[in-house]
C-alpha cells in the first residue's frame, strides 16, 4: 500500500474489532455441531448448504440495493473459491483420518504460513513482534497437541497442513487484492457439502432427531449454518482488506483455546492441564500482539 492508502487509526481499530468478533464466532462452530448430535457427514452436508445459501442470499439482497459486487470477483474470486474448496475438503479429510489435536496443531500454522506468503509474494515487511507472537502461539498449539502428535496419522496430518496452507493462501489473496470474496468462500462450503453427499453416508432423517436440550438437530445446524458461520466468515473475510494477513490469521487461533472451553461448559469435558497451559499461551500471544498493533497504530496517527 502507498502512504495515501494506509488505513487510519479508526479503520485499524474497527478492523481489529470486526476480525476479533469473527474469530470468536468461529469458535462456536464445533460446539453447535456437537449440540445437534447428528453424524459427522450429515453435519458437513447441512452446514455447507446452509452457509452457501445464506451468503448467496445476502449477496442477492445487496445487489438489489445497488451493490455491484460480482458473485465471483475475477481471478481473485476464482482463486479464493479454489483454495476454499480444497481447504474444506482437506479439513474434512483431516478430521476423518487423524486425531483432533493433530488437526488443531497443524491448522495453527496458518498465521506463520500467511506471514511467509506476505513476505515472499507481497513484499510486506513482517515485524519481529509478529514473528514472535505467531511462534508463541505455535508453541501453545504444540503443547495442546503434544499428547497425540506422534500418533503417526500422516495422511490426515498432511491434509490438515494442506488446509492450513489454503487458509493462508486465501488471507494473502484478500490482502493483495482487497477484493470482496465472501461469496467465493461460500462456494467452498457448497463443494464440501457435495463431497459429503456423493462420497460419504448422509442421513437427512437425523435432521429431525432430538439434539441437545430436546431441540431438533436442524435447530442447532441452522443456528450454525444460517447465523454463526456466515457471520463469522463475512467478518473474517473483511479483516485482510485493512490488516496484514498474518495478523488476521492470529484470530483463527482463538479456536485452539475457546473451543475446548465451550465443550467443557456444555458437555462437562474437562480439558487437561496441558490443554489449559497451551491455550493460555495462545490467547496471551493473540491479545498481546493485538495490543501492540493498536499501540503502533496510535503512534502513527
Amino acid at each position: 500500500m502507498s502512504a495515501a492508502e494506509l488505513p487510519s487509526d479508526r479503520q485499524v481499530r474497527v478492523a481489529f474489532a470486526v476480525t476479533a468478533l469473527g474469530g470468536l464466532l468461529f469458535t462456536l462452530d464445533l460446539p453447535l455441531l456437537r449440540l445437534s448430535m447428528a453424524d459427522q457427514w450429515t453435519m458437513v452436508f447441512v452446514r455447507g448448504l446452509l452457509l452457501f445459501a445464506t451468503i448467496t442470499a445476502g449477496w442477492m439482497m445487496m445487489r438489489a440495493q445497488g451493490d455491484r459486487t460480482p458473485y465471483v470477483a475475477g481471478l481473485a474470486g476464482i482463486a479464493v473459491a479454489f483454495f476454499s474448496t480444497i481447504g474444506n475438503m482437506s479439513y474434512i479429510g483431516a478430521v476423518a483420518h487423524t486425531d483432533a489435536a493433530n488437526v488443531v496443531f497443524l491448522i495453527a500454522l496458518t498465521p506463520l504460513i500467511a506471514a511467509a506468503m506476505s513476505r515472499v509474494l507481497l513484499g510486506e515487511r513482517v515485524h519481529g513482534y509478529t514473528w514472535a507472537a505467531t511462534s508463541a502461539a505455535f508453541l501453545g498449539a504444540a503443547i495442546i497437541a503434544s499428547t497425540s502428535i506422534y500418533a503417526g496419522n500422516w495422511a490426515g496430518d498432511g491434509m490438515a497442513l494442506l488446509s492450513a496452507f489454503c487458509s493462508a493462501s486465501i488471507l494473502t489473496i484478500i490482502r493483495a487484492t482487497g477484493k470482496k470474496v465472501t461469496t467465493s468462500l461460500a462456494l467452498g462450503s457448497l463443494s464440501a457439502a457435495l463431497v459429503a453427499v456423493f462420497f460419504f453416508e448422509v442421513s437427512l432423517q437425523q435432521m429431525w432427531n432430538a439434539g441437545a436440550l430436546g431441540m431438533p438437530a436442524l435447530f442447532w445446524l441452522g443456528l450454525n449454518g444460517l447465523v454463526t458461520m456466515p457471520l463469522a466468515t463475512a467478518l473474517l473475510a473483511r479483516g485482510p482488506r485493512v490488516l496484514p494477513s498474518a495478523d488476521v490469521g492470529m484470530f483463527f487461533m482463538l479456536e485452539t483455546l475457546l473451543t475446548p472451553v465451550w465443550i467443557w461448559l456444555l458437555f462437562g469435558e474437562v480439558p487437561s492441564a496441558r490443554v489449559v497451559l497451551g491455550g493460555t499461551v495462545v490467547i496471551v500471544a493473540v491479545f498481546a500482539h493485538s495490543w501492540w498493533r493498536l499501540m503502533v497504530s496510535q503512534g502513527q496517527n
